[in-house]
């Protein structure tokens, strides 16, 4: 199916199928059971965390538009006489739409998660016409030699107060494992170089594991998987108590109601929509605020204090 096709048909479709299941990727939310998850917690001791998202929270959405540039580019450096002809033609049919998409995003007239949900169906749905290692490399390589990509203030901030006081920080993110991978050894490097080498080992995080051989996808995605993802970590005395909380979308309201309460919650150059849903959605044991950062200023907004122009 088209991703024209696909995202029409999920408009109009009443059930929770998720896009990449019309790939024919099963699903799995067993996190406890899966070497990936299991390494990594692993690695975690029981301790006090600050929980955030990555993209989005400490870098403005660069890397999923990075990701896909990267694969047209490296596809155009491709000998076209040992490519699938007739699968590149539907790729190039794909990557029309998805550019008009993109310019919608960019104009607000589509939801920005529909985007989302289009490039990654896009790279899983032609990731047959290339060498998919190959791939991740030149997505590295194309990514570090880009003109600097400089986190938020306020989040390093945070992360550096947070990494100073030895507590520990933990990205939870449901972008696919093979792209965030990149952007977590950026910020790691870039935590060595600005705040201390060391600190960056007390820096962990869990993204949506793709099974690229197997068409398997264990999601980080939705908000319920966010939730109950950080309750397995608790219920395994990983986090023995959660402090401050950093996201950015309407959807993480619902992390908020598994955090200790009183706990501190940060929505950092949010969408609009955090903002309208703010009565509906947010709990009274939990201080929220609104943080916006622009050129030199870093500033909080009173919710009820907004007038949108």
């Amino acid at each position: 199916m088209n991703l024209e096709k696909v995202l029409d048909y999920l408009k109009n479709d009443k059930s929770d199928k998720d896009i990449l299941e019309h790939l024919w990727i099963k699903f799995r939310t067993d996190y406890d059971k899966q070497d990936y998850y299991l390494g990594k917690m692993s690695l975690m001791h029981s301790w006090d965390y600050f929980i955030s998202d990555l993209d989005g929270t400490f870098f403005r959405w660069v890397l999923q538009k990075e990701a896909v540039t990267a694969f047209v580019k490296y596809l155009k450096k491709q000998n076209y006489l040992e490519l699938d002809l007739d699968n590149y033609y539907l790729f190039l049919k794909d990557l029309d739409y998805f550019t008009k998409l993109e310019k919608k995003a960019y104009n607000k007239e589509i939801e920005y998660f529909e985007y989302l949900n289009a490039w990654i169906y896009l790279l899983l749905k032609h990731k047959d016409l290339i060498d998919w290692n190959s791939y991740i490399n030149f997505l590295i390589y194309s990514f570090k030699t880009k003109e600097k990509i400089t986190p938020f203030r306020f989040s390093v901030n945070k992360i550096k107060e947070v990494l100073l006081n030895w507590w520990n920080f933990l990205f939870v993110s449901w972008a696919p494992s093979f792209v965030f991978d990149v952007y977590l050894d950026l910020l790691k490097k870039y935590i060595s170089k600005n705040i201390w080498e060391s600190y960056s080992n007390n820096v962990f995080w869990f993204w949506s594991n793709v099974f690229l051989n197997t068409l398997e996808y264990t999601p980080l995605w939705w908000r319920d998987h966010k939730k109950e993802f950080i309750n397995l970590l608790k219920q395994k005395n990983i986090i023995n108590k959660t402090l401050w909380w950093m996201w950015d979308t309407s959807s993480d309201f619902w992390i908020s109601y598994s955090l200790d309460k009183w706990n501190e919650f940060y929505f950092v150059n949010p969408e609009k929509k955090v903002i309208d849903n703010f009565d509906n959605f947010s709990i009274d044991w939990i201080n929220y605020h609104l943080i916006f950062e622009r050129k030199d200023s870093i500033f909080e907004v009173d919710k009820n204090d907004i007038k949108f122009i």
